[in-house]
């Protein structure tokens, strides 16, 4: 922790400011001015683009949606052993000098948004309420942040625990001296629910930002109902999505556009509410290949399914399919899509529905989003039977929209392993299925550890079990 808050405050400023991009003609005019002052100031600190592309890679490696092939795992690159080790579930994920992308840069996203809202309520030229619409993207923000943080290196939301359970340090202050305990799950969560419920309650909000990467109400509302449904509180989950799903509730039909969606893409997308998207260089250039889809994943999907011929390449020798590479022209890289969207909502509605009882209308919402993925011809509705009730349903349908999504499987997995009808021991295998790790039920090790720097350079932070 110790490196990013000994971060200066003008430097901080500068060059969060001076890293805006233009998107969607959106840009900083004074680059110069490093001091917030005015709502204008401000709006520039929520027009960087970086917000909007975190990287949260490694919370699909320790899923079951990924496979490596075995030139990565038998690389022997120690520099990015981290992929390998993440993978693999190993003991020791870290080298000593390693940094760890996703905890650093994450909480380097977190500190603008509490510039902004330890500053806001003394910035001058305020109008039409701009100063409560900038205070309530700067919670929106800092909740996403916060919620992918609780819930890759604590453990799941269980309400008996959640006050002891350690998830991160909640660091709400741009303070450089600080070195943060880390607090617990529920402390997270309720600062999560705070700033949302700010965000909504807050009357000058509109329902979508000058662009996807600003977020509106329907970005709150699909916050909230995200933080419930990992929170098992089905009632507020399947109220709040219904919230985000009437501002609106259009998706994508996959079979009239193939291509993949970058940032600036994510505005042609109708189902977007907040857009996030990460781009790798990294791993690509390390290994000049792309992750794999599990057999588990990929037999699932089928490859009628668009969300297969969209994303993955056919089925290579051993019958593992790879993510497509995605190029902008002049280098090749992998992308993945990390956005709030309308198609999440419906299967937060259709999961609470079905957890309601009232099958018929979870497994039509899960229909109505199916035909929207394969092409007339290919479209089969599903439907209830032996062995697959409307939850199952649902919980497939879950794992066939929101892989690589920068973690979200891996928080299902937390959760549904409290669930005996959902309990997975999970293996990695070789491509000669030689099994290489496995991965119990309910193991600490689905929990992310700390790097070494970060407890070397702040001693608060207790290191996870392994």
């Amino acid at each position: 922790m110790k490196p990013i808050f000994q971060l200066i405050f003008i430097i901080s400023l500068v060059l969060l400011v001076s890293s805006c991009k233009k998107f969607l003609d959106v840009r900083p005019d004074n680059t110069t001015n490093i001091n917030p002052r005015t709502i204008h100031d401000f709006e520039e600190i929520l027009n960087n683009s970086g917000l909007a592309t975190p990287n949260y890679m490694l919370a699909d490696f320790a899923g079951d949606d990924v496979w490596l092939s075995d030139k990565v795992m038998n690389s022997g690159n120690t520099a990015v052993a981290y992929y390998m080790n993440t993978y693999a579930w190993a003991s020791k994920v870290w080298r000593p000098s390693d940094d760890d992308e996703m905890y650093n840069g994450t909480y380097q996203l977190i500190l603008p948004m509490n510039v902004i809202l330890d500053n806001i309520e003394k910035a001058t030229g305020d109008t039409a309420g701009q100063k409560a619409i900038v205070k309530a993207q700067a919670c929106i923000n800092r909740a996403y942040y916060y919620l992918q943080l609780a819930n890759i290196y604590g453990p799941d939301y269980q309400p008996a625990s959640a006050g002891q359970d350690l998830a991160v340090p909640l660091v709400l202050h741009p303070d450089a001296t600080q070195q943060p305990r880390r607090n617990t799950v529920k402390e997270v969560y309720d600062q999560i629910l705070t700033d949302l419920q700010l965000a909504i309650n807050t009357p000058s909000l509109p329902d979508f930002g000058v662009d996807v990467i600003h977020p509106g109400k329907a970005a709150a509302y699909a916050m909230l109902a995200r933080t419930y449904l990992l929170m098992s509180d089905y009632e507020k989950a399947l109220e709040t999505a219904d919230g985000a799903l009437k501002i609106r509730s259009m998706l994508l039909n996959y079979a009239a556009d193939k291509k993949p969606f970058t940032l600036k893409d994510q505005e042609k997308n109708p189902e977007v509410l907040l857009a996030r998207v990460y781009i790798d260089h990294s791993y690509f250039r390390r290994f000049s290949e792309t992750i794999y889809a599990s057999i588990a994943l990929s037999d699932l999907l089928g490859t009628s399914d668009m969300r297969f011929v969209v994303n993955f390449d056919e089925p290579d020798e051993g019958n593992h399919v790879a993510y497509k590479e995605y190029s902008d022209g002049n280098i090749s890289s992998m992308q993945f899509n990390y956005s709030l969207t309308v198609a999440e909502m419906m299967l937060i509605k259709a999961e609470c529905l079905a957890r309601k009882g009232d099958e018929v209308s979870s497994v039509a919402l899960l229909n109505r989003l199916r035909q929207s993925r394969f092409n007339e011809a290919d479209y089969t509705p599903l439907t209830v039977s032996p062995g697959k009730d409307a939850l199952t349903l649902v919980l497939e349908e879950r794992r066939r929209e929101l892989f690589f999504h920068g973690g979200l499987r891996l928080f299902d997995l937390k959760r549904l392993n409290r669930d005996p009808r959902f309990k997975l021991d999970l293996t990695r295998v070789s491509a000669k299925d030689s099994v290489i790790a496995t991965l119990p039920a309910l193991s600490p090790k689905y929990l992310m550890p700390f790097t070494p720097k970060t407890i070397a350079n702040n001693p608060s932070i207790i290191q996870n079990e392994r």
